[in-house]
């Protein structure tokens, strides 16, 4: 969709904006990679706490 301004100087400013299907699918693509990283970091705290205990169990197992 195209929208027209009228610029300081007087001229007219011709500007692109997006139609409503690509800024779905835009915050389609960003709520998909939110949750991927999301999964990420959890499943990284996991693994590391995981670890610890483990550590934690060796350590203190007669």
């Amino acid at each position: 969709m195209m929208r027209t301004y009228v610029a300081d100087h007087g001229g007219t400013v011709f500007v692109s904006t997006p139609s409503r299907r690509p800024k779905q699918i835009r915050s389609r693509i960003m709520a998909l990679v939110v949750i991927a990283v999301m999964g990420a970091s959890a499943g990284t705290v996991q693994a590391f706490r995981d670890h610890q205990r483990a550590d934690v169990t060796r350590m203190w197992t007669p």
